[in-house]
């Protein structure tokens, strides 16, 4: 027996030192994987010892804006853009998920890749940040990026400019959008854009308005082709192109676009004042080069010009500029080197291409026909993009006008095209204040004026759309001696206006509308007020009996409302005459009169005359003087009033 239990306890001693060696030969892979199962801590720990997600670039990535309280919200509206619950608000928590999720091939993002390739500038810059190990996380094959950025192939990265057009109303204060210039691509037209724009999910205007102003939209980052954009701004919408090739390195383009890719998995609330196409586009280059402070002077308001004017006055930026000039400008050019009858016969031509065996197109001179059947080619271009209800019609004019200038074998005349006004970084800021003093019937008064943007008829056109008027929330502010009386005395809460000179081919309306409080003369109470509802359409002419003018009339209804009518409102219609002229040097003058009957509510008259002149002292500092005549209500005397007023733009 005792023997046995010697033999037993022997066999036990061979067996647990079997098993420490085993145990031995096995530590350095059981090590091994303690140490893996701790990297993404050991991440995290050295992440919040160089206080990462403090650090301004992963704001930016992850477009966090201080609140009010003093904590951090990101802009971004879609929740799985965020790795974290709670990531939304917590710029620490985002952080140490997104180092997390790295280890996974789980897929996430509303594009289904694993989080090292969905959001791959998150993980190449924490990557410099903290030099990860690629034995202890290996770093995923990205396809789908890497073909996507093969196909942009980029070379450098140019601010696209549409100007403003009136016809729309989320484009009237123009539009950016980034174009990627391709390597060893002699055609820009082919590149691809980075363009931000609402998801528009109403055909109803006004309910458009209202969800645009609002945040009703939601708006998204796409790369469409540049050929689409030109066609879009340039040949339906006819509008000039400024192009801002901006000067940034192979790195930061590559930023940039990593980021761009990562935004596919996010959506923004689009607001038109603010949060809108030109605003989005600065957090883009601000990560392409985070010294760039861009988007902090726009929290109110991001008119494109203003953008764009930010981003042309940063030191070193901008390379170089180019004017493509759209479709009708180019006819309008062409069409300035003919005689009125030779203008007349295009008009002629384009309607009916039988004209074109008639003495007075055969009688001209060789070059004369080749000029003329090149502008009637052009403009049935410019027809077929903006008609396809007649595109068969159009396209057998193209053919037999190809067919008849074919004939000729004369090289068509070079036209040099020159912009209608200069960059919109040359033109006055957008933002004006006024101060001023004037008389009311002999009761003198002092004048404060606000106006957060945008542009009006008498302003500097330089860098705007001659012609058009953007006037909203314009604000006067009024001081009385007499009776120490300080008063709100108008609110203009939009006031549009389109002076479209009349053209033989290009035949559009001039139109205006305005909504505002408005004072009106009345001896049933003292500085009275109303509402004001005014539109109008009609037609406007420009000569150059001394410089350039433009005679305009329109013919528009109206409607008021306000206590001191009888039956609180009164409606009806009229027309208006005026004429805009433009001196030589800083001077400019506009001359209108208004008159309306109203057959409705309250019946009455009233007549309006103004003469207000404009003189630039300098670029963003102007004065001006006004003489206004106003119809008392259901009398037939007038009120008059002088205004002199000091204005600065910024």
């Amino acid at each position: 027996m005792p023997k046995f239990r010697l033999s037993a306890s022997f066999s036990f001693l061979k067996s647990l030192r079997f098993l420490f060696a085993l145990l031995i030969l096995l530590h350095p892979f059981s090590l091994f994987a303690t140490q893996e199962a701790d990297y993404p801590s050991e991440l995290v720990r050295q992440s919040i010892e160089k206080k990462l997600s403090e650090k301004r670039y992963w704001h930016l990535l992850l477009h966090y804006r201080e609140t009010f309280f003093g904590g951090h919200e990101s802009e971004a509206g879609e929740a799985r853009f965020f790795l974290a619950p709670n990531g939304k608000t917590d710029p620490q928590a985002e952080l140490e998920a997104t180092l997390t999720q790295f280890f996974s091939g789980q897929p996430v993002g509303t594009s289904g890749q694993p989080a090292q390739c969905a959001f791959i500038a998150r993980y190449r810059w924490l990557k410099s940040e903290l030099g990860f190990d690629p034995e202890r996380l290996p770093e995923q094959t990205c396809d789908r990026f890497d073909v996507w950025y093969s196909t942009l192939n980029p070379q450098s990265i140019t601010l696209i400019f549409p100007s403003a057009y009136m016809n729309n109303p989320s484009s009237m204060f123009g539009h950016t959008l980034l174009r990627i210039d391709q390597k060893n691509q002699p055609e820009r037209i082919l590149d691809y854009t980075i363009n931000y724009a609402a998801t528009v999910t109403t055909d109803n205007g006004v309910l458009f308005a209202v969800l645009g102003i609002f945040g009703g939209f939601n708006g998204n980052f796409s790369t469409i082709p540049y050929y689409l954009q030109v066609q879009k701004y340039s040949n339906l919408e006819n509008r000039d192109i400024w192009e801002y090739q901006l000067n940034l390195t192979e790195a930061q383009i590559e930023r940039m676009l990593m980021h761009t890719w990562e935004l596919g998995n996010a959506y923004f609330t689009y607001y038109f004042f603010n949060k809108n196409c030109s605003f989005q586009l600065l957090p883009l280059l601000e990560v392409a080069d985070p010294d760039l402070h861009l988007a902090d002077s726009f929290q109110y308001w991001a008119i494109p010009a203003d953008t764009v004017r930010k981003i042309a006055t940063q030191p070193g930026l901008v390379k170089e500029i180019r004017y493509r000039p759209s479709r009708s400008t180019q006819i309008r050019q062409k069409q300035a080197l003919l005689s009125p009858e030779e203008t007349a016969l295009i008009s002629e031509i384009t309607r009916d291409v039988t004209f074109l065996e008639s003495d007075r197109f055969n009688n001209l001179p060789l070059e004369r026909k080749a000029l003329i059947l090149d502008i009637a080619y052009d403009y049935t271009h410019y027809q077929s993009a903006s008609d396809e209800r007649d595109s068969q019609t159009i396209k057998k004019k193209q053919r037999l006008l190809l067919e008849r200038r074919s004939r000729l074998k004369v090289q068509s005349e070079t036209v040099a095209f020159v912009p209608s006004t200069l960059p919109p970084e040359n033109g006055h800021e957008t933002a004006r204040f006024g101060i001023g003093f004037g008389w009311r019937e002999g009761k003198p008064f002092e004048r404060l004026t606000i106006r957060p943007a945008y542009h009006d008829l008498l302003d500097d056109e330089t860098g705007y759309l001659p012609g058009a008027q953007i006037e909203l929330l314009n604000t006067e502010f009024r001081y009385y001696h007499q009776g120490g009386r300080f008063e709100l005395h108008r609110i203009s809460f939009a006031n549009i206006f389109s002076l479209f000179p009349f053209d033989p081919l290009f035949k559009k309306p001039s139109w205006r509308v305005n909504a505002a409080i408005e004072p009106l003369p009345s001896s049933r109470c003292d500085h009275c007020r109303h509402f004001e509802l005014n539109a109008g359409t009609g037609t406007a002419f420009e000569t150059g009996l001394l410089h350039r003018e433009v005679f305009y009339f329109f013919v528009q209804a109206e409607a008021n409302y306000g206590r001191l009518y009888e039956r609180n409102y009164r409606a009806g219609a009229g027309g208006t005459v005026g004429v805009l002229t433009d001196g030589r040097s800083r001077w400019k003058a506009h001359l209108f009169a208004t008159y309306l009957s109203y057959p409705l509510g309250e019946r009455s008259h009233d007549l309006k005359m103004s003469l207000q002149q404009r003189y630039t002292l300098q670029k963003d500092l102007t004065v001006r003087l006004e003489l206004n005549r106003q119809q008392v209500l259901n009398q037939r005397r007038y009120e008059d009033e002088g205004v002199m007023t000091l204005h600065f733009y910024f």
